[in-house]
């Protein structure tokens, strides 16, 4: 079934780190979230995830916005 909901959830964290570097910023409320993922927390993660691109207006991309959906609704928290 491809990448496990963690995968997906990191995966997007570290593309708006990266997204981020680029413009030569950090975005440091990011750094918790692996943590959270890393001690079974990807439920959690996720839906602080959604907050936190909405509060400091992130800019998800399409493919990364599906990835995050999937993940959630593999989480049964979409």
């Amino acid at each position: 079934m491809g990448s496990s909901a963690d995968d997906i959830v990191r995966t997007v964290v570290d593309a708006l780190e990266q997204r981020a570097a680029a413009r030569g910023e950090t975005v440091s409320v990011l750094d918790p979230f692996r943590d959270l993922i890393a001690n079974d927390g990807a439920e959690i993660a996720t839906d602080h995830l959604v907050n936190t691109v909405y509060s400091f207006q992130l800019t998800l991309r399409r493919d990364e916005y599906g990835r995050l959906v999937a993940g959630a609704t593999r989480l049964g928290v979409a």
